[in-house]
């Protein structure tokens, strides 16, 4: 576990120490709000990107699964992304994310679970007020009954911003 935390802090620092110009035509301008969400195997959260900056968005996370007479999970989490280049509406970006999973089945205890991962992918910006992309994923869950688990995943994602 120990390593798991020297890696994140590594990439973590090289993330806010990589730090280049952005400037897509199409990128939506600093402050501005969105609604993102993912195709993705078997996750179901929804995004709200802010622009905080030229290179820096902010984007927090929220999600509800409910499986009928078995169980429901709400995650809430948090995924920063910081843009390398833009150009011709095109952006590459690095970021990472944390959540928290709580899951309440129908017989039994609560279960909190952490999610840690570091992210990357592209995205392609239509207009001011659409993008499309692709995602890369590497996430530690730290479960709270034993057997963390290591895993990748990928997602296309959408996003409409207002």
């Amino acid at each position: 576990m120990k390593s798991i935390t020297k890696i994140s802090l590594l990439l973590l620092s090289i993330t806010f120490l990589t730090g280049t110009s952005a400037f897509a035509q199409n990128r939506p301008q600093t402050g501005t709000i969105g609604l993102s969400a993912s195709l993705q195997n078997n996750q179901t959260n929804l995004e709200i990107p802010i622009w905080a900056s030229r290179n820096i968005v902010i984007a927090p996370m929220i999600g509800i699964t409910y499986q009928e007479h078995n169980y429901t999970s709400v995650n809430i989490g948090f995924a920063p992304r910081f843009y390398q280049y833009m150009g011709n509406n095109f952006a590459s970006y690095v970021g990472a994310q944390g959540m928290i999973q709580q899951t309440s089945p129908n017989s039994g205890s609560d279960i909190t679970n952490v999610v840690l991962g570091a992210l990357g992918g592209g995205q392609y910006f239509l207009s001011n007020h659409f993008s499309l992309g692709v995602e890369g994923q590497l996430n530690y869950l730290f479960n709270e009954n034993g057997g963390d688990i290591l895993s990748t995943g990928t997602a296309i994602r959408g996003s409409v911003y207002f």
